[in-house]
């Protein structure tokens, strides 16, 4: 089950360049920007703007994490989310540029570990709504593999980077989906 609450979006216009920053820091690999808002309460004290079902929830700056708390999601999985405000006018090409620029910064950061991008979709154009989702898997210098998908919505509201991991490639989409339907409804235009 899906529950909502308001959703701030904060006011900072450089969008585009914290996408690819969020996105850089929520995979371990970007530090806090001078630009970040400021540390949030704590998860105990703060509750997201939406929540999943089965799902324990944690705050890291301005980033929504759930951690898997049920056999069906898949042991170990994790969801997180970063919203944004106002609009923006990132191309797919340039997602998928961005993609690659990750992939190359996590595997010099961990040498030995071979990421794998398993494809990149998304809409045309510039119009919202509209969703980037690229799909990767890790494998780590011991072998360990994770499955990650990587996206980007954009909505009425804002945008938001959304990334799902998990041990099975299957979790991680199925994962995605059900946080990209709850992310989704939370930029749409405000209606009456």
């Amino acid at each position: 089950m899906i529950s909502a609450a308001p959703v701030s979006l904060g006011n900072d216009r450089t969008v585009a360049r914290l996408l690819l920053g969020g996105l850089l820091t929520v995979a371990g690999i970007g530090g806090v920007s001078a630009q970040s808002p400021a540390p949030a309460p704590s998860a105990t004290t703060q509750r997201p703007p939406f929540a999943v079902s089965g799902w324990r929830y944690e705050r890291r700056d301005d980033t929504h994490l759930f951690r898997c708390e049920q056999a069906q999601c898949g042991a170990g999985s994790k969801v997180s989310y970063r919203v944004y405000t106002g609009g923006n006018q990132m191309t797919l090409d340039q997602f998928r540029d961005g993609q690659n620029q990750i992939i190359k910064a996590l595997e010099q950061r961990t040498p030995g570990q071979r990421i794998t991008l398993l494809g990149v979709d998304g809409d045309k154009g510039t119009a919202v709504p509209r969703m980037y989702k690229a799909r990767r898997l890790t494998v780590t210098p011991n072998g360990a593999s994770e499955y990650q998908v990587n996206g980007l919505l954009f909505g009425g509201q804002g945008s938001a980077s959304l990334i799902s991991s998990a041990r099975d490639e299957k979790a991680s989409n199925d994962n995605y989906a059900r946080f990209a339907a709850a992310v989704k409804l939370a930029l749409a235009p405000k209606t009456r």
